[in-house]
């Protein structure tokens, strides 16, 4: 998370990463982060490149926030539709779960993709116009 973080520091106006990241407070330590951004060659379609919560904050509403603020920001940028990428291992069946509860429709499922037994699954959110 620090690495991912460092590259935001360092360029933190390029429009090809959005970044948000969550912190309790002004000064403190960075405990989640959404990175996002437009799919190229697409007219208001977005991908969701990485969420993630610190394991000893995660169960807090972490990445709920993030996502609804993320959401929140695609609306006012006059998104059409969110893309996230997951995959289909067993561990990450709460992963999953996340998306579905807050909305997201699985559109695509890519067995074996990311290697034997480890298949991709596609969600896709339309954002309110």
């Amino acid at each position: 998370m620090r690495a991912m973080l460092a590259e935001y520091f360092e360029q933190p106006a390029r429009d090809e990463y959005i970044w948000l990241v969550y912190r309790e407070t002004a000064d403190a330590p960075p405990r989640g982060y959404a990175c996002y951004g437009p799919a190229s060659l697409a007219v208001g379609t977005y991908d969701l490149y990485w969420i993630a919560v610190e394991r000893a904050h995660q169960d807090k509403k972490i990445g709920s926030a993030l996502l609804a603020e993320m959401e929140q920001d695609l609306r006012r940028r006059g998104a059409r539709q969110l893309y996230v990428e997951t995959s289909d291992k067993p561990q990450y069946a709460p992963t999953r779960a996340f998306y579905e509860r807050r909305g997201y429709a699985q559109v695509a499922h890519f067995p074996d993709y990311y290697d034997v037994g480890d298949g991709k699954v596609i969600y896709c959110k339309r954002m309110a116009g």
